[in-house]
């Protein structure tokens, strides 16, 4: 395909989507795994913006829709903004993806009530101001798609997770009641929860050779890759009889977990 050929349709042509987080990393696997099925893309950054754009970049050269907007996840009204910036381009928004998401690992007791707001403020309060700005849209059309972004620790817990875990498993209880909520005006509302990803952009690097003791654990004995949520989040986009459901994208762990305490 070259710059100049357009992209053949595919299953979400005339779609809108926004993926916060998308400049590096499972956020720029969502979206290239959704240009690639005909939507057009809002990448959505915080601190990276010039990543965002150049992601966006690499789509329009491709021959496929994209623009990059920054807002931060923690402050409703930028939030509100990035949302109504999105739709004012494009003129309406069909599926968004909260993968944005900030980590405050350590003991409990270790924890500074300043990483405890940090990352709830992110994670939960984020997802949510996302979500509802996008639902405001959304419910007139009656149709739209959100999917969260949590994560095996919504699942299962281990020592020195902090306020990660806790901050998903909130975001997994806010998907189910956001899909019961807005069934009635036609959206769907889904998660993916990806267990270890082996990423440059991830910062698993810095966690070997822990990380591949982890993987011992794993039953199909490999950690993911960012392409692997991505292709969950592609199912979910195409799924229109699927709602209030968590994917878990782990290769079996959270089925067999088990740690020394």
């Amino acid at each position: 395909m070259t710059a100049t050929t357009p992209p053949p349709a595919g299953p979400l042509h005339g779609q809108v989507a926004l993926v916060t987080g998308g400049a590096k990393g499972i956020g720029r696997a969502i979206v290239r795994e959704l240009a690639g099925k005909g939507a057009s893309i809002i990448v959505g950054a915080g601190r990276d913006l010039a990543g965002a754009e150049a992601v966006a970049e690499d789509i329009t050269a491709s021959g496929g829709r994209a623009r990059a907007f920054a807002c931060d996840l923690g402050d409703r009204a930028s939030v509100d903004g990035m949302v109504d910036a999105a739709v004012a381009a494009f003129g309406r928004l069909d599926i968004v993806v909260g993968n944005a998401g900030a980590s405050a690992r350590g003991l409990l007791t270790d924890l500074s009530a300043d990483d405890w707001d940090t990352v709830f403020a992110i994670n939960t309060r984020g997802f949510f101001f996302l979500a509802t700005a996008a639902a405001r849209h959304m419910i007139p059309q009656g149709s739209g798609l959100v999917v969260s972004i949590a994560g095996a620790s919504a699942h299962r817990c281990y020592p020195g997770a902090g306020g990660y875990g806790p901050s998903k498993a909130a975001v997994v209880s806010l998907t189910q009641q956001m899909a019961v909520e807005w069934a009635r005006h036609g959206l769907r509302v889904n998660g993916v929860s990806p267990g270890p990803i082996r990423d440059p952009d991830s910062g698993w690097q810095q966690r070997e050779p822990a990380l591949a003791e982890e993987v011992l654990k794993i039953p199909l004995k490999r950690a993911g890759r960012p392409e692997d949520v991505a292709r969950a989040v592609g199912y979910l986009a195409e799924a229109d009889y699927v709602t209030g459901q968590m994917l878990v994208v782990d290769g079996g762990s959270t089925t067999t977990w088990y740690i020394s305490v």
